[in-house]
């Protein structure tokens, strides 16, 4: 049996039909994400963030119903990196994190580093940032047999570093083995012909991106 969690981050490009979908399964709150969780009817496993984009209203009623520890406005890390860093004490096979994707560039591109970071690559975990009409994961050195994701139609390599090879077979556009350059854009916007294709990466790292017209 296959174990999931779900990390809630905040509103932005999230369905809240998702939750009562995924009211069963296991949640943490970031931030204000505690507080959609609590007015949905599902009890987190835990909660992380300053809160203070929440009222002094919302924050009573979610210091009433969980015991949280608020952390400080000014920190090194994000509310974010703090919940992910507790899910690496965990046992869980999956982990979404919901709501990272809108709203301010500079967190989304916060939000995606956090895929990055050592200590995610290693775990037994498998990290994906998803919304409804993409889900990002990273993909380090190896070969990789990639599952289409739900009824997503295209998808896309992004290198993180320079130097990087690929592989890709079984998908629309296959690719002998290349380079990829920084800058350029030639893996963006591959399309599925079957559920399951084949990639193989070389020498570092790249985001895969699965992904569908909204």
């Amino acid at each position: 049996m296959i174990l999931d969690l779900h990390l809630l981050c905040t509103a932005h490009n999230f369905n809240r039909r998702t939750l009562e979908k995924l009211k069963n399964e296991d949640w943490i709150g970031i931030d204000y994400g505690a507080v959609m969780l609590v007015q949905a009817g599902i009890r987190p496993i835990a909660a992380f963030g300053d809160f203070d984009s929440l009222t002094d209203d919302e924050l009573s009623t979610l210091q009433a119903e969980l015991d949280i520890d608020v952390l400080p406005s000014e920190k090194n890390e994000t509310d974010l990196e703090v919940g992910i860093q507790y899910t690496l004490t965990l046992d869980y096979d999956r982990v979404f994190i919901h709501g990272a994707t809108g709203g301010r560039m500079d967190h989304f591109l916060g939000n995606l580093q956090t895929l990055l970071n050592k200590e995610v690559m290693l775990s037994a975990s498998e990290f994906f940032m998803v919304d409804d009409v993409n889900v990002i994961q990273v993909l380090p050195t190896g070969t990789h047999i990639i599952q289409r994701y739900q009824d997503m139609t295209y998808i896309s390599f992004i290198p993180v570093e320079a130097g990087v090879f690929l592989t890709i077979e079984d998908l629309k556009y296959t690719l002998p083995r290349t380079q990829l350059k920084m800058g350029t854009t030639r893996t963006v916007s591959n399309e599925f012909v079957t559920d399951r294709a084949q990639v193989i990466v070389e020498n570092g790292m790249v985001y895969m991106i699965q992904s569908k017209d909204a």
